[in-house]
């Protein structure tokens, strides 16, 4: 289990859209505009076993599309390389998909693939997205799903 919490904190983090490539400008998304909070949960399979954690997480539209995502209360354990780009609003949902590496102590460098979908309505957003890690102990699946309530 413990392998698993490890991993599950690394999803949050590459759970960041920010971290993850998309379009590259946006079109007049700013009725989107904002902040909003809620729930993401991470379920993980792997290593013989299933782990389900529920963590906060918030997204932030700019008034030019610009998507930023994430935990706010903290970076995730361990360092990924995506090659990043900025990510930008296309109507009201954006859809992003990366692939790279990360490393993370305990259990070394995993191949990672991840794509993650947000859409946006006039009050809420909800999430998705599935991961794969590729490890040197063996493959992990990762499912995510959330609902935020815009707030700001």
């Amino acid at each position: 289990m413990k392998k698993l919490n490890l991993l599950v904190v690394l999803a949050l983090g590459v759970a960041l859209l920010s971290g993850c490539s998309g379009s590259s400008s946006s079109g007049a998304s700013t009725a989107y505009a904002g902040q909003y909070d809620g729930t993401i949960n991470i379920v993980l399979r792997g290593f013989g076993e299933t782990l389900t954690q529920t963590y906060p997480y918030r997204v932030t539209v700019g008034v030019d599309g610009l998507v930023i995502a994430g935990n706010p209360n903290g970076a995730a354990d361990g360092q990924c390389d995506f090659g990043t780009k900025p990510t930008y609003l296309t109507g009201n949902s954006i859809s992003v998909s990366a692939s790279g590496s990360c490393y993370v102590a305990g259990i070394g460098t995993c191949s990672v693939s991840a794509s993650q979908q947000i859409n946006f309505s006039s009050g809420a957003a909800s999430t998705a997205g599935a991961f794969v890690f590729n490890c040197p102990q063996g493959r992990v699946d990762a499912q995510l799903s959330g609902y935020l309530k815009k707030t700001e």
